[in-house]
């Protein structure tokens, strides 16, 4: 007997085989694909809603065997059996390759990415080092086809038949009809013909005798009504099942990711990877030729010094292929930009990185970054310098108020401008000047006081009751930044921004806390100086601890608090908290505690996150108070949260309705968040009493920032922070506040990058800080990428030898769009221009010139860089579309820049990730029970 070696191959034109290999091939991807994400569910979640995660592939199989592999009489069509095997083919190539790329990587294939990784180098270097576990793999799915198509086909057949039958006889059962009569038989023969049976005539007769082919009326009745309970149950589960990340992605099943894929395909697939497909270099040429560097400047970052840095090397990717996990804290080792060493006492950043890695330099600062500029050799402000001769204000304590969703114009609002003219519009009438300003008297008064800018609705004629206010006099009160951008329209990310001088990473939610903070923030930096002093301390050298005896403040420890009325189990806030250095933190979990010291709160929840601010009041005084008798120094971090939606304050706050109520129209919900911001105007102005009260308004330094804005259709014909770019999300107050320093209007575009380093500069310059503190503080300012807002902005950059130079460009603004992985802002200092880049998403690309379109009510959008760059030289020039170019490649650069800083290497979308990398708490609240299902 000869052995037919074409056997095996030529099995694949069977239409039993094409459907055997599909179903192996998509359902075996299935199987994989729910065993990656085992750990993102709690077990009896995971299989409570099993069935809806493979309701798909039943579909698919179903649905393939009476579209595709269709038998008529026993034979199928050649047009069919030639868009099966196609399809059987790609499906098992498909399914192939995620099985080899798990075993590459231990990660799932970003499909949507797919043409971006075979279109470089690095890509396709990924692809023939996996191409070996690829042939297995098909040789694999294919021999089990083989070996179940002979049954395969014709027990899925059997089952459609069996269940057909049960209905149809039950349904002959229920309206008392004979079971079986001779016109039914001649309708089972015709419907078995166009079921596409593949049993032949004879074997039908064989099973069509009487006692083969007739159940029992109980089988019938049982197996209709077991289909039933069945397929009401998973569809009960499929409704019921939670939206929300991975519960959709866990369902999702070759080929349809496939077509999804083709279908929604991002304008910037490379960045759904978890690492570059190639390295991405800085683009010396286009930039220094946009801010005509000049001849003579030999700039450092450009320069053969810093060339192993930023010049070409390996991709990530492939140096760190193998890794188990996607991430560096679930790999094996450390990842670019990870080491294993704990910062100083165990917390916050690791120590450099040695001599020629990636941002080394001390404590992770480098000359060689691109970006890099320096004001610290400038001057300090005038107004400053003046009162420093004086008075040098007395700050033992830092507080650092984050207000939630605070836009710059709402702080404080204006007469005149634009949100004014808004609310004036909605009334229709040219007379209801007079009836908004009175709605208006008071409105965001404290902001007005503290920025110094006047509002034009200051309340005339009240009582002097705001004592706290007589201890700022006259052109006293802050340094008041006007043109601030915030560093991500997502709070978390935002709070690493000021409380940390570092910009966040380009991925959905905090997963920063998976990452390195790549620098100490401000809670790590007070506690290594409380540790210094203290050695100092015991080394009996007290006489270089303090300036002179009334300074005795200088040498106490330093203490570090987070206060909030919300939760912090949203998206792990509490471990951020932690990272970030704070050794305890008050949150809404504390006031619910009935064992608190102030329980119970005077009122509810607000929203679903916790209560209003104010419940936070005693718990806040308490620090200070408890502080002046303990002998400490306080870093309180505080963060409000009514101004968030869903807009509502406690029911005992007196709303107003600034907004005109038309009876057909639907209320505006820039009118809530207006009554929230005035409640937050009031708390605000609650802890400026508390702190005159307690005697530590003159002694603190009151850093308050926002952490986003928030668009409003009515004010800027864009609505929410997600997934939107536009410039109302991005433009907050910052401004330091002290009895003693003087009035300043900065005009500056700057990030909350800079409030830590500003921080850092004003307790040096104030005489704030003992020896040994000065010395932490001096040596560590210099690695930030923020500046000192004390001083002028006359930025140097570094030069090759070591000196440094006048600086050809302003600061670049990179700013993540909540929730962090699908779209970034970039803009720059220079220039009026914003480019909205699409990252992993099918959101166009978007400019605009904020000289000419302030509002951004007239955006260029477009799906291509080419398409978009010829609209922006027809409106606006030939310079604004060659900075829309240089825009695009730095936002690129800057996208995996930030990943090697942080040593982070996981999916950007939250519904792409999957095992170890999805957590309950990721971009929602953590939940207590596993039946908490829902955000």
């Amino acid at each position: 007997m000869q052995l037919n070696y074409l056997a095996p191959l030529q099995a694949i034109s069977r239409t039993k085989t094409q459907f055997a290999l599909f179903f192996v091939a998509f359902f075996v991807a299935k199987l994989l694909h729910l065993g990656s994400h085992f750990k993102s569910l709690p077990i009896i979640l995971y299989l409570l809603y099993t069935p809806t995660f493979l309701l798909p592939d039943v579909l698919l199989l179903l649905g393939s065997k009476v579209l595709v592999y269709r038998l008529n009489g026993g034979q199928s069509s050649t047009t069919r059996k030639v868009i099966g095997g196609l399809v059987a083919i790609l499906t098992t190539a498909c399914s192939a390759a995620q099985i080899s790329f798990f075993v590459e990587t231990g990660g799932e294939i970003q499909w949507m990415a797919a043409s971006r990784v075979l279109g470089g180098t690095g890509g396709m270097g990924l692809l023939l080092s996996g191409l070996p576990s690829v042939i297995a793999a098909v040789v694999v799915l294919y021999i089990i086809a083989l070996v179940i198509s002979p049954r395969f086909y014709d027990a899925v057949d059997y089952t459609q038949l069996r269940i057909i039958w049960a209905f149809r006889q039950s349904f002959l059962i229920l309206v008392k009809r004979q079971r079986i009569t001779e016109e039914y038989e001649v309708l089972i023969s015709i419907q078995d013909d166009q079921s596409e049976s593949s049993i032949n005539e004879e074997e039908y007769e064989e099973k069509s005798t009487p006692t083969k082919r007739v159940s029992s009326t109980v089988t019938a009745l049982a197996t209709a009504v077991a289909t039933i309970v069945v397929s009401t149950t998973v569809i009960a589960l499929q409704i019921a099942r939670p939206t929300r990340p991975p519960f959709a992605h866990m369902s999702g099943s070759i080929p349809i990711t496939i077509i999804e894929a083709a279908w929604f395909q991002p304008i910037n697939s490379e960045f759904c990877l978890p690492h570059p497909v190639e390295v991405v270099l800085f683009p010396f040429d286009r930039f220094s030729k946009f801010f005509d560097l000049p001849q003579t400047l030999d700039w450092r970052p450009n320069a053969p010094i810093c060339g192993k840095q930023n010049g070409p090397r390996p991709p990530p990717w492939i140096e760190f292929l193998g890794q188990e996990g996607r991430n560096d804290r679930h790999g094996p080792g450390p990842g670019p930009g990870r080491h294993d060493h704990a910062g100083p006492d165990g917390h916050g950043p690791p120590p450099p990185p040695p001599h020629g890695s990636p941002h080394g330099g001390a404590f992770g600062g480098d000359d060689c970054e691109p970006l890099k500029l320096s004001n610290l050799d400038a001057n300090v402000l005038d107004p400053l310098t003046s009162q420093l001769k004086v008075k040098k204000p007395k700050i033992k304590h830092v507080l650092l108020i984050t207000m939630e969703s605070t836009r710059k114009d709402m702080f404080p609002l204006t007469k005149g401008g634009h949100v004014y003219d808004t609310i004036l519009s909605s009334y229709g009438s040219t007379n209801a000047t007079e009836e908004v300003d009175a709605k208006l008297r008071g409105f965001t008064d404290t902001a007005a006081f503290l920025t110094g800018t006047p509002s034009g609705f200051e309340a005339i004629g009240r009582p002097a009751e705001k004592s706290w206010k007589s201890a700022f006099k006259d052109g006293m009160g802050a340094i008041n930044i006007n043109g601030a951008v915030s560093q991500a329209a997502y709070t978390l990310k935002s709070l690493l921004s000021s409380h940390c001088g570092v910009e966040p990473l380009a991925v959905d939610f905090a997963e920063e806390t998976k990452g390195t903070i790549y620098q100490h923030c401000l809670a790590h930096i007070f506690k290594k100086m409380s540790s210094k002093v203290e050695n100092e301390k015991s080394d009996h050298k007290k006489g270089s601890l303090e300036k002179n005896g009334a300074e005795e403040h200088l040498s106490l420890p330093w203490k570090s608090r987070m206060i909030q009325a919300v939760t912090d189990q949203y998206d792990s806030q509490d471990v951020l908290d932690k990272q970030m250095g704070f050794d305890r933190v008050i949150a809404e979990s504390t006031i619910s505690d009935s064992t608190s010291k102030h329980y119970p709160p005077e009122n509810g929840f607000i929203n679903y996150f916790g209560y209003a601010e104010t419940e936070t009041f005693e718990y806040l005084r308490d620090l200070f108070v408890d502080a002046g008798k303990n002998q400490e120094r306080l870093f309180v971090s505080h963060l409000t949260s009514t101004p968030h939606h869903p807009f509502k304050t406690p029911k005992d706050w007196e709303e107003v309705a600034y907004m005109s109520q038309q009876h057909w129209r639907p209320a505006d919900p820039f009118d809530d968040y207006m009554n929230t911001i005035q409640f937050q105007d009031q708390w605000i102005s609650q802890i400026f009493q508390m702190l005159h009260e307690v005697g530590a308004l003159d002694e603190t330094l009151v850093v308050m920032t926002g952490d986003h804005g928030l668009a409003f259709t009515s004010l800027d014909k864009s609505q929410s922070a997600v997934n939107n770019g536009h410039v109302a999300n991005f433009n907050i107050p910052i401004l330091f506040v002290h009895p003693d320093l003087p009035r300043i209007q900065l005009n500056a575009s700057i990030t909350p990058t800079s409030i830590l380093p500003t921080v850092l500069d004003l307790l040096l310059e104030t005489d704030s800080l003992p020896a040994p503190a000065e010395k932490v503080a001096r040596d560590i300012l210099p690695s930030y990428q923020g500046h000192s807002l004390i001083r002028d902005l006359d930025f140097r950059v570094a030069t090759a030898d070591g000196a440094s130079a006048k600086a050809f460009f302003q600061p670049f603004h990179f700013s993540a769009i909540n929730p962090g992985g699908s779209l970034l802002a970039i803009s720059d200092a220079s220039t009026p221009y914003r480019l909205v880049l699409p990252l992993c998403s099918t959101i166009p690309l978007r400019f605009t010139d904020l000289s000419t379109d302030p509002h951004e009510w007239e955006p260029i959008t477009a799906w291509t860089m080419d398409e978009l760059r010829a609209q922006i030289k027809v409106k606006h020039g030939a310079r604004a579309s060659e900075w829309a170019i240089l825009a695009e490649e730095m936002g690129r650069w800057w996208v995996w820049d930030q990943r090697e800083r942080w040593g982070y290497w996981g999916e950007a979308r939250e519904t792409s990730r999957g095992g170890a990398e999805v957590g309950g708490d990721r971009g929602g609240m953590r939940k207590h029970h596993w039946w908490e299902t829902k955000k």
